[in-house]
């Protein structure tokens, strides 16, 4: 093996010593470009200023102001539970609920309103207050969240 391998390098160095070259490649004639002549410039007259007529200025739009609008509560529901709470802020202005204010706010009949006071008047004065209503639904609102 490794007299063939001796033998096959002492070729290529013969060969490549006995000055073995490629063949010659045939030259390319040159190629004559013809000139292109110069293009001719061309003068362009001058156009004289143009005189603009001035506009005169416009005076600036003041901003519109439009009231505001109330919320308007959508459907009947919204519009029934507006109309209750604009009810229930009437009546408490003073911060005592009259009969009259409780028969109309809480729709209480009149057999009704012993009921209404015996839940709600938390001191026994027989005057129900702002705040008593409101402690008492929120102690009744709580209640049920704790059964449920």
């Amino acid at each position: 093996m490794k007299l063939v391998l001796i033998l096959v390098a002492v070729v290529l160095v013969v060969n490549l010593e006995a000055s073995w070259t490629f063949p010659p490649i045939p030259s390319i004639p040159p190629i004559s470009i013809p000139s292109i002549p110069p293009i001719p410039r061309i003068s362009i007259p001058s156009i004289p200023p143009i005189s603009i007529p001035s506009i005169p200025s416009i005076p600036p739009i003041p901003p519109i102001s439009i009231p505001s609008i109330p919320r308007i509560p959508w459907g009947k529901r919204n519009a029934r539970q507006a109309d209750d709470d604009a009810a229930f802020n009437a009546a408490a202005k003073d911060g005592v609920f009259s009969d009259d204010e409780i028969k109309s706010v809480f729709k209480v009949k009149d057999e009704g309103l012993a009921d209404f006071y015996e839940l709600y008047d938390v001191n026994g004065d027989e005057k129900i207050t702002v705040e008593e209503y409101e402690s008492v639904t929120t102690v009744l609102a709580n209640a049920g969240d704790k059964e449920n």
